[in-house]
């Protein structure tokens, strides 16, 4: 047996862990993002510290979920994210900018969850189809 080749025929690594999709991460990092702002303001404002706070676990609870591959998250962010389209909408239509970039941050994330394959099989576990 020749020893000296064994080093160049070394086994394989398994992979125990799934990789996240591109689009997935993009959109956790846009929703972190996107709500780090106005959870920031709620937080250190008076009586809405509360909710700021609630609102600040959501969303590490959401992303957490997302990067995992939950269908649950998924579904949540991509509601929540539609919820911030409306408002959006509403606040575009009272002339205020901050309208505009959440239309446009919350449909980014929606189109990221639900159009790649590969966002699709991350959280339904099927193969992509090219």
């Amino acid at each position: 047996m020749d020893w000296a080749n064994d080093a160049y025929h070394e086994p394989m690594i398994e992979q125990s862990q799934r990789r996240i999709p591109m689009p997935v991460a993009a959109a956790v990092v846009i929703l972190l993002v996107a709500t780090a702002i106005p959870a920031g303001k709620m937080l250190t404002s008076g009586p809405p510290r509360a909710t700021g706070l609630i609102a600040g676990l959501l969303v590490l609870a959401l992303a957490y979920g997302l990067w995992r591959g939950s269908g649950r998250a998924r579904f949540w962010t991509t509601v929540f994210s539609t919820v911030g389209v409306g408002n959006g909408v509403v606040m575009f239509a009272r002339a205020d900018a901050l309208g505009l970039l959440q239309i446009v941050g919350a449909s980014v994330i929606i189109g990221l969850l639900l159009v790649p394959a590969s966002s699709r099989q991350w959280f339904h576990d099927l193969p992509v189809e090219e």
